[in-house]
C-alpha cells in the first residue's frame, strides 16, 4: 500500500516546485510585475536576483511544498478513517 502522506508530499513539492521555476520566468519576462520580486522584499533570504537567490528559493518552495503535502497527507489519512 503506499504511503498516503508521502504522495501528497512529493506531490506539492514537485507543483510549488514548477510553481516558482514559472514565477521566475515570470519575473524575468516582466521585471516590475513579478511575484518573486514582491516576496523578495519580505523574505529574510535571497530568492530572487542571482543564481545564489534562484537556488535558494527553489529549495524553499520545494521544502515548503513537502511540508505542507505530509500534513495534508496525515491529516487526510486521519480524518478518513471512520470512526
Amino acid at each position: 500500500m503506499i504511503n498516503f502522506w508521502k504522495l501528497h508530499a512529493f506531490s506539492l513539492a514537485t507543483t510549488l516546485g514548477v510553481v516558482y521555476i514559472l514565477c521566475a520566468i515570470f519575473d524575468t519576462l516582466f521585471p516590475p510585475y513579478g511575484f518573486l520580486a514582491k516576496l523578495a522584499s519580505a523574505s529574510p533570504w535571497p530568492i530572487y536576483g542571482s543564481p545564489v537567490g534562484f537556488l535558494t528559493g527553489f529549495l524553499m518552495f520545494t521544502a515548503a511544498g513537502f511540508v505542507l503535502g505530509a500534513l495534508y497527507g496525515v491529516a487526510w489519512g486521519f480524518w478518513s478513517k471512520r470512526l
